[in-house]
């Protein structure tokens, strides 16, 4: 599942994760859909923004995902100073990504996730 309230890099992301032979079951713009979403499509994996629509922020999402279900998220974002990576790494990530994506290094960071078992 792909949070990311930027269309385009969305789009572009989900292109990506095809193209490295991933399904994506839903693509969302906010936390609270991000919820929502979680329940209905039960993903694998979430590559989660951290500035998004709405009310919640990656980070507080990925929080309370976890509080249902331990799925592993990868945090993709532009925004990488100090107190945003300290905030994001409280929240165990698999992975934290600088935006923009670049398809080499997802796939390096998917390849580890898959040959990890999960």
């Amino acid at each position: 599942m792909i949070v990311e309230d930027e269309v385009i890099a969305a789009m572009a992301t989900e292109r990506m994760l095809k193209k490295l032979g991933f399904e994506v079951c839903g693509n969302v713009t906010s936390g609270e859909e991000a919820l929502e979403t979680m329940d209905e499509e039960c993903p694998d994996l979430v590559i989660m923004d951290i500035r998004l629509d709405g009310e919640l922020d990656g980070i507080e999402t990925s929080m309370l995902m976890k509080q249902n279900r331990d799925v592993p998220v990868i945090f993709v974002t532009a925004y990488s100073d100090d107190s945003t990576v300290s905030r994001a790494s409280a929240a165990k990530p698999l992975a934290f990504i600088n935006k923009p994506l670049d398809i080499t290094l997802l796939q390096k960071v998917l390849s580890g996730i898959t040959a990890g078992g999960n």
